[in-house]
C-alpha cells in the first residue's frame, strides 16, 4: 500500500486536483483539452560550479511535492514531470539551457534562487509565453523587473529588511545599526539598501552609524571591522550577505571582539554554514518560516525532518512552494498556458500554503504582505524568535 509522505496541506491539494480529473475530461472547466502527456516543470539551475549547494536544495523541494501529487492522481489527471538543465553557476549560459529546456516541452520555469543567476531564465521563459515561479530576494526578482509573467514565492527583500528593522527596533530595542553590504550579488545590495530604507522610517534619518561595501569573495574584511569597531555608539550590525562569506565576515567579527547583535537576511536560513563560526551567538536572520523544528505549523516541521536536502531550509522550502503555487494555478485555469496560468495566479488570496498565508495580483506577484520568521543561531542551533507581520511593507518587489 501506497503511504503518502509530508505534509497534509500540499496533500489535500492534490487529492483536490485528482479529484477534479473527471469533469474536466468530460469538458468542464477552461483552458486547453483534456490530455494524458505530463505537465513539465524545466528548472534552469546549478547542479555544479558552486552555486548548487543552494539550488540543489531547491530541486529537492520540487521532487518532493512533485512526488506527493503524482502519488495522489496528478493534476487532472495529468502527471507532473521535473526536467533539469546545468547552467553550471555560470550566467553566460543560463539562456541557453533555459531555451534547451523548452525546446523539450517545459510548461513552466523555474529558475536559480538568485536574481543575477536566474533573471536570464526568465527573461527566456517570457519571450517563449512561458510563466516562471522561483524565490529570490532581489527587490527585483517579481513582475516589475522581470515581467508579467513571473512569480516570486518568496516575500522578497523589502518585506525581511522591514521585518528586520521592525524587530530590531520594536522588540530589541536598538537604535543605532552599523551595514555591511556585500556587493557580489543584487540580493545582499538590495537588502542593505531596502533596511535603510525600513530603519530611516522608524527610527530617523541619522541613526546609522556607518555602511561599509565587501565583497563575498574577500578573504579579509580587516579595514571593514576596524571602522565597526570605531562608529561611536552601534548598537547592532546587520550583514547583507550570504554564505560562504557572510560567516567569514562573522568570524572576523566576533574574533575581534565585536559582540554586538548581528543580524542577516534569509540567505543565512539553517545551520548548514555553522562550523565556520563555533559557538556562535546573539546572530539573528530573516526567513519564511521557522527552519528548527518548532514552526508553530506542524505541516513545515514535518516537511522539513522529510525532505532531503543539503544547505538551507529556505532554498528546499522554495522549491515546495513552486509546485504547490503552480498546481494550484493549473487547477484554477485548467491549463499550462502562459498567459491564462498568470491570470490564474493572480486571484490567489490569502490561501494557506505551507508557507503561510499566501496572495498574488494583477499587479502584484510577490507574497510581500506575508509574515516573516525571525531566527535566531546559538551555538549551532536555530530556533524561531517570533513572526513579524508587515500590513504597510513597500510593494517595489511586486
Amino acid at each position: 500500500m501506497f503511504r503518502v509522505r509530508g505534509p497534509l496541506a500540499i496533500t489535500a491539494l492534490a487529492v483536490t486536483l485528482a479529484a477534479c480529473s473527471s469533469s474536466t475530461a468530460s469538458g468542464g472547466g477552461g483552458g486547453e483539452e483534456a490530455s494524458d502527456d505530463p505537465i513539465i516543470i524545466g528548472a534552469a539551475v546549478a547542479e555544479s560550479g558552486g552555486f548548487e549547494l543552494y539550488d540543489n536544495a531547491q530541486t529537492a523541494g520540487m521532487q518532493y511535492a512533485i512526488d506527493e501529487i503524482n502519488a495522489a492522481g496528478g493534476i487532472d489527471g495529468r502527471e507532473l514531470q521535473l526536467i533539469t538543465a546545468d547552467h553550471k553557476s555560470d550566467p553566460t549560459q543560463v539562456a541557453a539551457v533555459t531555451q534547451e529546456l523548452l525546446d523539450e516541452g517545459a510548461d513552466i520555469i523555474v529558475p536559480t534562487v538568485d536574481y543575477d543567476m536566474g533573471a536570464p531564465a526568465v527573461l527566456t521563459a517570457q519571450a517563449a509565453g512561458k510563466v516562471s515561479i522561483g524565490g529570490a530576494g532581489a527587490t527585483e526578482f517579481g513582475m516589475q523587473g522581470l515581467g508579467p509573467l513571473h512569480f516570486n514565492v518568496f516575500q522578497a527583500t523589502p518585506s525581511e529588511s522591514a521585518a528586520l528593522a521592525q524587530f530590531a527596533f520594536g522588540s530589541q530595542g536598538l537604535r543605532a545599526p552599523y551595514l555591511l553590504e556585500d556587493t557580489s550579488i543584487q540580493y545582499s545590495k538590495s537588502l542593505c539598501d531596502e533596511f535603510q530604507t525600513a530603519w530611516e522610517a522608524l527610527a530617523g534619518e541619522g541613526t546609522i552609524t556607518g555602511r561599509d561595501t565587501f565583497d563575498n569573495s574577500d578573504p579579509s574584511v580587516a579595514n571593514q571591522v576596524s571602522n565597526v569597531r570605531g562608529a561611536t555608539g552601534t548598537d547592532f550590525v546587520v550583514l547583507c550577505s550570504y554564505p560562504p562569506g557572510g560567516p567569514s565576515v562573522i568570524r572576523q567579527l566576533r574574533t575581534a571582539g565585536v559582540d554586538l547583535p548581528i543580524y542577516g537576511g534569509g540567505a543565512f536560513d539553517g545551520t548548514f554554514w555553522g562550523d565556520a563560526v563555533p559557538d556562535l551567538q546573539n546572530f539573528f536572520h530573516a526567513a519564511m518560516v521557522s527552519s528548527g523544528g518548532d514552526d508553530p505549523n506542524p505541516d513545515v516541521n514535518e516537511f522539513l525532518e522529510n525532505v532531503e536536502y543539503e544547505g538551507s531550509p529556505s532554498y528546499a522550502l522554495f522549491g515546495y512552494m513552486n509546485i504547490q503555487t503552480i498546481a494550484w494555478g493549473i487547477e484554477q485555469a485548467g491549463t499550462a498556458e502562459g498567459a491564462e496560468l498568470a491570470a490564474a495566479l493572480e486571484t490567489l488570496d490569502e490561501e494557506e500554503f505551507l508557507v503561510g498565508p499566501t496572495s498574488y495580483s494583477a499587479d502584484c506577484h510577490a507574497p510581500v504582505e506575508r509574515p516573516v520568521a525571525i531566527m535566531t543561531v546559538e551555538g549551532g542551533t536555530a530556533r524561531l524568535v517570533e513572526y513579524v507581520s508587515n500590513p504597510e511593507v513597500s510593494r517595489a518587489a511586486c
